[in-house]
C-alpha cells in the first residue's frame, strides 16, 4: 500500500486530501516542518504533499528535503505562483501544482508517467549491467584459456560454447567454471 505524506496545516490537510483523489493510499500528516521532517525519515513514502501555506519558508524546506529523501513530491501553491514556484523547484525535483483538483490530478498523472519510465530505466540498467558482468566473464575465460592453454581467441570462445552445450549449462556458468578451474 502507497504512503502519502500530507504537511499542512490542521486546516489545510483535510480540504488538501480532498483534492488529491488517490484510492487505496494510507494517509499520514504533519503540521510543521519537524513533525514533516521526522516522518519522511521514519516511513518508506510513495509521495509527500506539502502545502506553501505552512509558516515561513518551512514548505519549500519541507519539500526539497523530501525530494532529497527520493520521495516524489508535489508542492500545492496559489494558481498565480505556479510558474514562478515551478521554475524555482524543479531543480530540487520537486513538482508544482495549483490548489485545484485539475492541477493537482495533472501533476499526479506526471508522476505516475516518471515513474513508470524510471522503472524501465532501471530494467533496462539491470539487464545491461547482467549483460557487461557476463562479458567480462567471457573475456576473462578467454584469456585464461589463452594464456593457460595457449589457445587462440577464437578457439577459446568455441571451447566455451562446446562446454556450455555439452553440461547444458549457460555460456556465463561455462565461463565462471573455466575461470574458477584455471585461476
Amino acid at each position: 500500500m502507497e504512503v502519502v505524506l500530507v504537511v499542512a496545516r490542521h486546516d489545510r490537510g483535510d480540504e488538501i486530501r480532498k483534492l488529491l483523489c488517490l484510492g487505496g493510499c494510507a494517509f499520514i500528516r504533519a503540521e510543521n516542518e519537524k513533525e514533516a521532517r521526522m516522518k519522511i525519515l521514519d516511513f518508506q513514502l510513495s509521495l509527500v504533499i506539502v502545502d506553501a501555506l505552512l509558516p515561513g519558508n518551512d514548505a519549500k524546506d519541507v519539500a526539497i528535503f523530501a525530494a532529497s529523501q527520493s520521495a516524489d513530491t508535489v508542492l500545492i501553491v496559489p494558481e498565480d505562483l505556479v510558474s514562478h514556484a515551478a521554475l524555482i523547484m524543479q531543480k530540487y525535483g520537486v513538482y508544482v501544482a495549483a490548489e485545484n483538483k485539475e492541477s493537482i490530478s495533472a501533476v499526479l498523472n506526471a508522476v505516475s508517467v516518471a515513474r513508470v519510465k524510471i522503472m524501465k530505466a532501471e530494467e533496462k540498467n539491470r539487464k545491461l549491467l547482467l549483460r557487461l558482468k557476463n562479458e567480462k566473464l567471457m573475456t576473462e575465460a578467454k584469456c585464461l584459456l589463452a594464456g593457460k592453454r595457449g589457445m587462440s581467441e577464437p578457439e577459446a570462445h568455441s571451447y566455451i560454447e562446446k562446454k556450455a552445450m555439452n553440461c547444458r549449462i549457460s555460456l556465463a556458468d561455462a565461463a565462471m567454471g573455466i575461470v574458477r578451474e584455471l585461476s
